[in-house]
């Protein structure tokens, strides 16, 4: 069950959000607004896709409002509990579970028929306790290697050939390191993962309990720590703007990022993809976390609204839309017919980031799982900021999400 203490916690703030807030007025049936996180590129190619909509659609009005992740989750459910919010929500799958729980969205099962819910793979439709609450319009976020051609002509197919490789790649010179072999935003657990999954570990068992503290988890993060002290292979400490930045400026030959990045490297002319390495040690290739992103509906959008909130996922989750977005933003599609189109299959950036998809753990759906995050972010950044030995980080992270969990707080 949803934790109470979060639920309260959230209910308490109601009156003042509200108090500089509006929502869409329900009686205009024809007008359908959507909060939405996404950003770069992707936000660009929304916005426009957005106008598209209005242009085709003279009588129907889509709003798209843009709201950060963390920012957009809690404001959502205190909007919906209070009967306000958008229409629909565009987030990833693991809001799923809280927003069910907290009865602030409805299944889609309720406002379109079962053909369309078909079009879509398996992954495109997250379920939740039997019924059907997200439709995606894309499978994304997978991290993958890109290397700079210019650098290198062969990516490392292993974590020992990333280091041999890495070594040869990495410049120094009386000024200091000039590049350096790989970059990558590695303060943040999410880009760990990866190598968590290649030393055979993971953060949750099957019924959502944290396996943090593990073997696995002590040599993940021994292994990142000597890729910087050991190797030297990557910078000291790098957070996403950071990490980017150096991919860009050619001082760094490979960073680790996802779908969202891929256009601005110039791939596949200036940069090219490549699989995440196996680790020989275990045989494991690294695997990162794939997730469904879509839209969810609002408890609160009434039936007057539903043919209108048809029109609009029709059209954001439709075979032009996801085909446009594969070619321009190398996400991977969620409709049937677009992955056995030309489009997808003759596009070899789009099979490598589908091969990438296929070697990935999805996103789970669970009301646990931001509680495991939240536990593990401050262990695993103290690991590089106050050398943290990886086996107290890996005990503090599992005690602090078991207590996070017991707690229900974030």
């Amino acid at each position: 069950m949803f934790r109470a203490p979060l639920l309260r916690c959230l209910l308490l703030i109601v009156p003042a959000f509200l108090l500089g807030s509006c929502s869409p007025p329900r009686e205009r049936a024809n007008e359908v607004v959507i909060w939405h996180q996404k950003t770069g590129a992707e936000r660009v190619f929304f916005e426009q896709a957005v106008a598209e909509y209005n242009r085709l659609h003279a009588s129907d009005h889509l709003v798209a409002l843009y709201r950060e992740g963390e920012e957009m989750r809690n404001a959502f459910i205190i909007a919906a509990v209070a009967g306000q919010g958008p229409d629909l929500v565009f987030g990833p799958a693991d809001n799923v579970a809280l927003f069910a729980e907290t009865r602030v969205i409805r299944p889609w099962d309720e406002v379109v028929d079962e053909k369309f819910l078909n079009a879509f793979t398996e992954e495109g439709v997250v379920e939740w306790e039997g019924r059907s609450w997200l439709v995606a319009d894309q499978i994304g976020n997978q991290l993958m290697l890109v290397y700079d051609r210019q650098a290198m002509t062969t990516p490392p197919q292993t974590l020992g050939e990333l280091v041999e490789v890495g070594r040869a790649l990495t410049f120094r010179s009386d000024k200091g390191t000039e590049r350096y072999a790989l970059t990558w935003n590695y303060a943040e657990p999410y880009f760990f993962i990866p190598f968590l999954t290649g030393f055979g570990g993971w953060i949750m068992d099957d019924e959502g309990n944290p396996t943090l503290d593990t073997p696995e988890m002590r040599k993940a993060l021994q292994f990142v720590v000597d890729l910087r002290d050991k190797y030297r292979l990557i910078p000291h400490f790098e957070d996403y703007n950071t990490s980017n930045l150096m991919f860009l400026r050619r001082r760094a030959a490979m960073i680790i990022n996802g779908p969202w990045s891929w256009a601005s490297y110039g791939v596949p002319e200036r940069s090219m993809l490549a699989l995440l390495p196996v680790n020989e040690a275990t045989g494991l290739r690294c695997r990162p976390i794939v997730a469904a992103k879509g839209y969810a509906l609002n408890i609160n959008t009434p039936p007057n609204k539903f043919d209108a909130v048809r029109r609009v996922l029709s059209y954001l989750t439709g075979e032009q839309t996801q085909s446009a977005m594969a070619e321009k933003l190398f996400t991977t599609p969620t409709l049937k017919s677009v992955l056995t189109s030309p489009v997808f299959l003759e596009n070899p950036v789009l099979q490598l980031a589908y091969e990438q998809a296929k070697h990935s753990i999805p996103m789970p759906v669970s009301t646990r799982l931001r509680f495991i995050w939240d536990g593990i972010r401050e262990p695993y950044r103290r690991v590089f900021t106050d050398n943290l030995p990886p086996a107290e980080a890996a005990r503090l992270m599992q005690s602090e999400a078991e207590r996070r969990i017991a707690e229900g707080q974030p």
